[in-house]
């Protein structure tokens, strides 16, 4: 198990928020409330996810995926997921979610 981080930076109305380690339910609660507080800054125009970092990610983490997803399209901010890694698009081939978040 590998411990889990996130850094954000924010330039020109763009979000990034750079994950690392592993995306699961603990980690989940610690990113979740930062994800929130950029989308309902005004400040973000666009989010992009760079999950370059992430070395393992459970079906809490992509359900916060989702769920970022949805509330970023509610508060009318692009979002993108960009640098996954082969494991990490596994994953969202077997969930059936890679037609659905904004992979780039």
């Amino acid at each position: 198990m590998r411990d889990f981080s996130f850094a954000e930076s924010q330039a020109d109305g763009v979000a990034e928020v750079a994950l690392s380690g592993d995306l699961d339910m603990s980690a989940t609660f610690r990113l979740e409330p930062a994800l929130d507080r950029l989308l309902s800054s005004g400040q973000v125009g666009e989010l992009v996810l760079d999950l370059g970092g992430l070395a393992f990610l459970d079906s809490s983490g992509l359900g916060l995926l989702l769920a970022t997803y949805e509330r970023s399209r509610d508060a009318g901010t692009a979002m993108s997921i960009v640098g996954p890694s082969p494991e990490i698009q596994r994953v969202f081939r077997l969930a059936g979610v890679e037609g659905v978040l904004p992979l780039r």
